[in-house]
């Protein structure tokens, strides 16, 4: 009687399939726990990238200007020009009067339709940067660099490093971190020899609080640093006759002359926070006495953070420059003709200014007022 087919011995040809697919399950089987241990392998790089990443997020800590969280909004912005000596002011170069408010919507939404090539910057709050100033006559711009913040190359966050990179107001801006426009000043004198452009001692930049400083919280303190770092550019582009007209007048050009001042209205006011960390880095300031400042001049870095600070020893001069600023008011900016003299103003906190150091405050809100008047050079030398 035949046998069940099941029951059949195996035959040699059976033998090696069955050999055959013995082999292939080794090899997948074999191939599962390789790929078990890449896939660990990818685990583990991942999470020391996640815990990298954690680190490099840690950036923010020492220096104000190197925050992008720290602000100062501006309450009240008002310009004016003396009553007497024939002088007016305007920011569109069309019509001319004794006071002009600087807000957001008469530097960026109204000047539009009567100056369509203005290049305003506008800022909901102000955040520490740094300038040297204007660096060429040619260019009607002054040169900023801003960071993205302190860096460490550990999660320990022993040494700390600052990169910066080139800002320039080119184009119209609603929201930088520093403010700029152009104003234009009419002098009337009727005389061939120009008049000394004063900024008077009324002029102001200042938080406002109601408070005693000693008494302040730790954060209100901070906001006098911030507010103690500021400062004003007057760069003076260009003049033209009064009767020139308006496409002349608003787009004068440098022609080599571009001339820069810069105002430091708090120059010799330091916190008492302000001092309390200055020491650590062997530097004694005192209230009352003015601080020197060494602005950027180029982009670049990384630099340690303590080689950073004004006035320390192990400052790069290749990336800094004395900023050379005006300190007591009244004081003469610059020479205007008779005729419409084009002038751009900046304002903006000094990140490399010693009462920017280590601050950490949420913001403040400011009041800002320039007030300009010039003398009578022109009539006076002609006597």
């Amino acid at each position: 009687m035949l046998k069940h087919n099941g029951d059949q011995a195996p035959t040699p040809a059976k033998k090696a399939v069955k050999n055959t697919a013995k082999k292939a399950k080794s090899r997948r089987i074999k191939v599962v726990y390789e790929n078990d241990e890449v896939i660990e392998s990818k685990r583990r790089f991942f999470t020391y990238l996640i815990i990298l990443a954690f680190g490099v997020l840690l950036i923010f800590g020492t220096y104000a200007w190197l925050s992008t969280t720290l602000n100062v909004k501006i309450n009240m912005f008002k310009m004016s020009v003396s009553k007497n000596g024939g002088l007016s002011i305007s920011l569109d170069g069309v019509n001319f009067g004794k006071t002009v408010d600087i807000s957001y919507d008469t530097i960026i939404v109204d000047l539009g339709r009567l100056y369509p090539n203005h290049r305003s910057q506008w800022s909901a709050g102000l955040t520490p940067v740094s300038s040297p100033g204007n660096t060429n006559p040619n260019l009607p711009y002054f040169d900023f660099y801003g960071s993205a913040g302190v860096k460490y190359r550990s999660r320990k966050k022993d040494i700390g490093y600052v990169s910066t990179t080139f800002m320039r107001d080119e184009k119209v801006s609603p929201a930088n971190v520093f403010l700029a426009f152009d104003v234009f000043f009419k002098n009337d004198s009727g005389s061939p020899i120009a008049d000394n452009l004063y900024l008077e001692d009324s002029s102001l930049f200042e938080l406002d609080y109601d408070e005693n400083v000693a008494t302040m919280t730790e954060d209100k303190q901070e906001m006098i640093g911030l507010t103690n770092s500021a400062r004003v550019g007057f760069l003076k582009i260009g003049s033209v006759p009064k009767k020139a007209d308006v496409n002349t007048i608003q787009n004068v050009g440098c022609n080599g002359g571009c001339t820069g001042v810069i105002w430091e209205p708090n120059y010799d006011q330091h916190g008492p926070l302000s001092i309390e960390r200055a020491r650590k880095y062997g530097i004694n300031l005192h209230n009352g006495y003015a601080f020197p400042t060494y602005a950027w001049v180029r982009e670049g870095g990384p630099l340690e953070t303590q080689n950073i600070v004004s006035g320390t020893a192990g400052m790069d001069m290749s990336y800094f420059k004395l900023q050379d600023t005006v300190k007591n008011l009244p004081a003469s900016l610059f020479t205007i003709p008779d005729g419409i003299t084009k002038v751009r103003i900046y304002i903006w906190l000094e990140g490399q200014d010693i009462d920017s150091l280590e601050t950490d405050s949420e913001g403040a809100d400011v009041s800002i007022s320039l007030d300009f008047s010039k003398d009578t050079f022109g009539y006076t030398a002609l006597d």
